[in-house]
């Protein structure tokens, strides 16, 4: 059964509110996530900064609380893996900044054979990113501040139908982004 990590344990500095809570659908880009994973049978655990705690009391989902913020999505993964604990042997790594993909995305993923599993749109990577095997036994030993892709040196490039993969709500002008978005994961509208 394929688990995923929800990475919302930063501090959200450049947009100067918490990404996870930007309204998304009928709730928060975190919400919708959880939402759209569970709904696709995948076991969640969301990693989440210490102000955020009060606003995942009615996630559907295990929450752990990065009380290190500093040290990173790879800090956060940390400890979200370990929320996982053995059991965890296929797991999507979804930063709650990325939430430009759909159920096609995830099928994409996890039909796609390899330690690391990464979907592409015209050629260029996005979010989320599937791990297993080899790719997780060198995620549980990188030092909490290291760089993700320092256990990754190869991946596999899965080529997925995602005009929104890259949308990336880094800085308040790409919350501009979020209602085609919103459509395209609803097949309101074509890109």
């Amino acid at each position: 059964m394929a688990q995923a990590v929800v990475l919302a344990g930063g501090a959200s500095r450049r947009l100067g509110r918490p990404k996870a809570l930007v309204d998304f659908f009928d709730g928060t880009v975190l919400s919708t996530i959880v939402e759209r994973l569970v709904a696709h049978g995948v076991e969640t655990v969301v990693v989440v900064h210490p102000d955020l705690v009060e606003a995942t009391a009615d996630l559907l989902c295990r929450v752990v609380v990065n009380p290190r913020p500093d040290d990173g999505r790879t800090g956060s993964l940390h400890l979200g893996l370990a929320e996982l604990g053995a059991s965890a042997t296929e797991v999507l790594i979804c930063p709650v900044d990325r939430p430009g993909w759909d159920q096609g995305v995830l099928e994409a993923l996890l039909n796609t054979p390899g330690d690391a599993v990464v979907p592409t749109y015209e050629g260029r990577a996005g979010h989320p990113l599937l791990v297993r095997g080899e790719a997780l036994v060198r995620i549980a030993a990188l030092a909490r501040d290291a760089p993700l892709r320092d256990a990754l040196p190869s991946r596999t490039l899965v080529e997925v139908d995602a005009p929104y993969l890259h949308v990336n709500l880094d800085r308040p002008q790409d919350l501009e982004a979020l209602p085609a978005l919103q459509a395209w994961v609803r097949r309101g509208e074509n890109p």
